[in-house]
């Protein structure tokens, strides 16, 4: 009996060590599989706009904004006055008997319609801080793309680079067979291992440089560890683009523009402000006075209307008109700014799409055969090792260039979304 309890407990204490051991392995290979899940753009820049500490700063530089213009739109203050006279003096004014003392309430009531204009100013200055906001986050999301794509155009690299040990390895084990055979000088061997040991290094590099890019990316939401898996995107995806009319058509929908028009709303209230202020403000005060000397109170009142408010009001009018007729300069400026990096960014992509679709669809599939009849020629001994090293340079560096040309595309038209105010897509329906 004892045996079989003991067996029973021995088996329990296994069965719940197992049990645990079975736990954890689940949980790592929970934890794994979320590190390797794809990333999209998309989730890229939710992950910014959550975390990304710009995030905080636009929302605390609102809330100090919006506490200002509240405090400013306040209406003046009463103010509580206390004077004391005719006391302490000499003869007939010595001690306190002479003593005249006043209480009283003053406060300044502003004409015009001030309180109201500066309300509004209030108003319009929130609006004018609301538009940059929108344009640094739309900077924000298109760093983000940039990053994003600089990911998926070194995962893409990365390929290629093991594509090129492979093909190495494959050229170092044909000359190798050829040595044994006798058909081939040692030496051929000898630059043949070269070859692999050098791509094997450029292997080694791409990945330090996707590691570089992945943490590049990946710190915009505050992970210094690039947590995710693949950033999910085809590069060589390229979407077919608008007309150039079609996207300059959409310049005045741009984020930097629009912000030209709550800028100009701004200073029109300004305007008026300083309009409303060539109408002088008037001082009230009324209060108790105590005479001591006939143990009597006496009321008090007073106003007083300041003098030359005119003329440094209508310098405050010429310099908020000024500024206005700045702000609609500096919006043809910049739009006109805006339509010839519009041109620019046009013929780039033009370029680099035509470059990309040539080198990926026309001229890597001939570089391809080449490299096959190459390889296949070698083994006959109609082609020299130079003859298949170049075919297999030549076809790596038509992958090569393709890529560059196409994470070019991807680029640039961030930058054409980015200038014409859309939002920021790349890669839409493509997996890596």
């Amino acid at each position: 009996m004892r045996k079989i309890l003991t067996h029973a407990w021995r088996a329990g204490v296994a069965a719940c060590a197992l049990n645990s051991m079975l736990g954890q392995v689940l949980a790592a290979s929970a934890a794994d599989s979320s590190t390797q899940k794809e990333l999209t753009l998309e989730q890229a820049i939710g992950l910014v706009a959550e975390r990304n500490p710009l995030g905080r700063a636009l929302a605390l530089e609102s809330e100090s904004l919006t506490s200002r213009s509240q405090g400013e739109a306040l209406a003046p203050a009463w103010a509580l006055q206390t004077d004391f006279e005719n006391f302490g003096g000499t003869g007939s004014v010595s001690g306190v008997g002479s003593l005249e003392s006043t209480v009283q309430l003053s406060r300044v009531i502003e004409r015009g319609g001030k309180l109201a204009l500066r309300r509004e100013l209030g108003v319009r200055e929130i609006d004018a801080l609301t538009a940059d906001q929108q344009v640094r986050r739309a900077e924000l999301s298109a760093e983000v793309a940039r990053r994003f794509i600089h990911v998926v155009s070194d995962q893409q690299s990365l390929v290629t680079a093991r594509r090129s040990v492979e093909l190495a390895r494959t050229a170092r084990d044909v000359v190798k067979q050829r040595v044994e055979a006798g058909a081939a000088s040692p030496a051929m061997l000898s630059r043949a291992e070269i070859a692999l040991a050098r791509a094997e290094i450029d292997a080694e590099h791409a990945e330090h440089e996707l590691a570089s890019s992945r943490v590049s990316l990946s710190v915009l939401w505050g992970d210094a560890q690039a947590s995710f898996g693949t950033a999910a995107g085809a590069i060589f995806d390229l979407p077919k683009l608008e007309s150039f009319e079609s996207y300059t058509q959409r310049l005045s929908t741009n984020p930097d523009i629009e912000r030209f028009a709550s800028d100009a709303r701004a200073e029109d209230a300004r305007i008026r402000l300083a309009e409303a202020a060539k109408v002088a403000d008037v001082s009230v005060a009324a209060g108790v006075r105590r005479l001591e000397a006939f143990d009597e109170h006496a009321l008090v009142a007073s106003f007083s209307i300041p003098l030359g408010t005119r003329q440094k009001a209508a310098l405050a009018e010429k310099a908020a008109r000024a500024n206005r007729a700045r702000v609609d300069a500096d919006r043809e400026s910049r739009l006109l700014e805006l339509q010839a990096k519009l041109f620019e960014l046009y013929q780039e992509i033009t370029h680099a799409g035509t470059e990309a679709r040539a080198l990926h669809t026309n001229i890597r599939p001939q570089a391809e055969s080449m490299l096959t009849t190459t390889e296949r020629g070698y083994r006959a001994g109609r082609f020299s090792l130079l003859e298949l090293a170049d075919a297999q340079t030549q076809l790596l560096e038509v992958e090569r260039q393709a890529i560059v040309a196409a994470a070019q595309f991807h680029t640039l038209l961030i930058e054409i979304q980015r200038v014409t105010g859309a939002p920021i897509r790349a890669f839409e329906g493509s997996s890596p």
